[in-house]
Parts: C-alpha cells; sequence; structure tokens
C-alpha cells in the first residue's frame, strides 16, 4: 500500500511538523518529500563520482560535503590547489579560487566562484579552452591591440574616430594612471566601436607583487573589465589567482611588433602585416608610432592583401564582453 498523509505514522507526521517549525524559526525552507525546490535537497544531497551531472546540486562558497568533495578532486585532478587540506569537502576561499581559475581556463563559463550545471558539465566533459594569446576573439579576423597611454587627448580621438572611419575596432588596454592623466576616456572608445580593457594601475611587473598587491593593480582607477593584459605580458599562479578573483580572464598576444624600442612607422606596418595569422592578437603601443589613421589604414590594406581581415568596427561596445564581434 503507498503511504500517504493519510496512512503515515503519527510519528512521521510530529517529525515533518518538528522539521517545518525549526525552519520557519531559522528563515530556511523547510526539506520534505520529493517536489520540494531544488535548493531543500541540494542541501542534504549526497554525490559520488557516479553521481550523473544532472543531479548534482549548485555549489557555493560556504557550502559543506560529498558534493564538495567530489567538486574538489575533479579540480585536483585538472591541477587546480584547493588549499592545504586538499579534498575536505569544505567549499572555503581556495576552492573558490581554485573554481574561477578553472572557469577563466573555459570561454563557455561564467567566471563567478558558483558551480551550476555548467560548469560542472565542463568539468566532467570538458569545453572549450580559452587562449590567453588569442584572447575572446574567437574569429578569423587579426585584433589590432595597443597599450599603455596615448601622448595626448586630441591623439587619442583622432586614432579612434580615424579607425571608426576606416572600419575598424581597436581593442585598447589603458592603464589607471593614463585614464587619471586625462589623455584616454573608455567611454568614449567604446562609444566609437572600440574594445576598453584592463592594463593595471601603474604598470608594474605584477608578478614581483602579493596576491593583495596583484588585487589592487587590477581594480579602479584602472579599467574594471573582463579581460586584462598583464605589464609586458608576465604572470604567474598568483597573477592568474587575482585576474580570477576579479572575473578577469588574461588576454596577452600572438604578434609582438616591438614598436616601444622606437622603431618607424613602417617598419611597425611591415612586422605586424608579415607576422600575423587568421584570428591572432598584434601587440602595439599608444605612445609610440602606430597610433594613428595612416598606420592603422596601411595595416589593414596588408592584412587584406594577405587574406586576413582586421576586427570590424560594428558599433559602441560593452562594458565587460565574453567575446568580441569582429
Amino acid at each position: 500500500m503507498a503511504v500517504t498523509a493519510r496512512t503515515r505514522p503519527a510519528f512521521v507526521h510530529r517529525l515533518v511538523a518538528a522539521v517545518a517549525v525549526a525552519a520557519v524559526l531559522s528563515g530556511v525552507p523547510a526539506l520534505g518529500p520529493p517536489g520540494l525546490a531544488p535548493g531543500a535537497r541540494a542541501a542534504v544531497q549526497s554525490c559520488s563520482s557516479s553521481t550523473p551531472i544532472a543531479d548534482r546540486p549548485t555549489l557555493r562558497r560556504g557550502d559543506t560535503g560529498s558534493c564538495v568533495r567530489v567538486l574538489q578532486q575533479l579540480l585536483l585532478a585538472k591541477g587546480y590547489s584547493v588549499g592545504s587540506a586538499g579534498a575536505d569537502g569544505s567549499f572555503g576561499g581556495a576552492t573558490w579560487l581554485a573554481v574561477r581559475r578553472f572557469q577563466s581556463d573555459h570561454i563557455n563559463l561564467a567566471i563567478d566562484g558558483v558551480v551550476g550545471p555548467q560548469t560542472w558539465r565542463t568539468l566532467v566533459l570538458g569545453g572549450t579552452r580559452y587562449s590567453r594569446t588569442r584572447g575572446p576573439n574567437l574569429t578569423s579576423r587579426v585584433v589590432l591591440s595597443f597599450d599603455d597611454c596615448p601622448r595626448s587627448y586630441t591623439a587619442f580621438q583622432s586614432a579612434v574616430l580615424g579607425a571608426e572611419r576606416l572600419g575598424v575596432a581597436l581593442v585598447l588596454f589603458p592603464t589607471g594612471n593614463c585614464l587619471l592623466s586625462g589623455r584616454f576616456s573608455a567611454a568614449y572608445a567604446r562609444s566609437h566601436g572600440h574594445y576598453v580593457f584592463n592594463h593595471s594601475v601603474s604598470h608594474p611587473d605584477l608578478r614581483t607583487l602579493s596576491y593583495s598587491g596583484v588585487l589592487s593593480q587590477l581594480g579602479s582607477p584602472g579599467v574594471v573589465t573582463s579581460y586584462g593584459r598583464p605589464p609586458y605580458g608576465a604572470y604567474n599562479t598568483t597573477v592568474l589567482n587575482g585576474y580570477a578573483a576579479k572575473a578577469m580572464r588574461v588576454w596577452t598576444w600572438t604578434v609582438d611588433t616591438q614598436d616601444w624600442t622606437g622603431r618607424t612607422q613602417s617598419a611597425v606596418v611591415s612586422h605586424a602585416v608579415s607576422s600575423s595569422s587568421a584570428g591572432g592578437t598584434v601587440l602595439m603601443h599608444m605612445a609610440w608610432n602606430a597610433f594613428n589613421t595612416t598606420a592603422i589604414s596601411q595595416m589593414k590594406s596588408g592584412l587584406a592583401n594577405h587574406g586576413l581581415g582586421v576586427c570590424r568596427n560594428l558599433g559602441p561596445t560593452a562594458v565587460a564582453p565574453r567575446t568580441l564581434s569582429c
């Protein structure tokens, strides 16, 4: 005979009532038979490595139990540290950071530190790996990127507007100090179809800093967004942890023009054109010789002669895009 509300033993009714009262007093939804909210069941759910992905609960910092232990074991197997205690079943700060590092290495995931269905699937089945050199450009077009700070606001406006007229979307990495100097406006660049990402506050080698020092360099007055380029393209585990904690992915480059050595405009253009390949990112600097409409036009036409397009300017861009619209 099926057990119903009418046929339950009296002690079961008393137990359910007691749980409900305790839940009201604590502000937590009461647990009960199947059919309650998924979050209520997740709080007491047990997991093993064989638990179907669809049956694993969403996990957050502060959670404990066997499902957290399964998560930690997966992270450890993929090379992400969850702290000195190892797979202890406690979702603390180290596990939270490991989750964000894992998410930052997969372009299909949001970097939020929450292990929901998509993160579980990617942990178990794999996903699209993020390339730190190609960045969020998932097209075959070449990205023209510029670091640091222009010589003046007039030079900044001229290059931004000239690239817009050419139909080119630039990817710009100004420092926070550059923003403070008044020689760059992130809002203006984005309104004219260009992308603006983080390049630290004062351009130190982030590898020389503590974790808290890295976090400070990745915050305001620098650009707070979804991608960042560490100064000198230099990073280590501490730096990667800092970017992940800030929900940013590292984006370096595939072609270094070395324009900062004083190369002429023609030399920079030639290097950018001859060394680029589909989907690549060219590194240049706003204070040097290629940050102007003429050089950008020459790079666009030179790449076209090699069968390569540049990232197209399709109008205003988002503050923190997941991918580029090229």
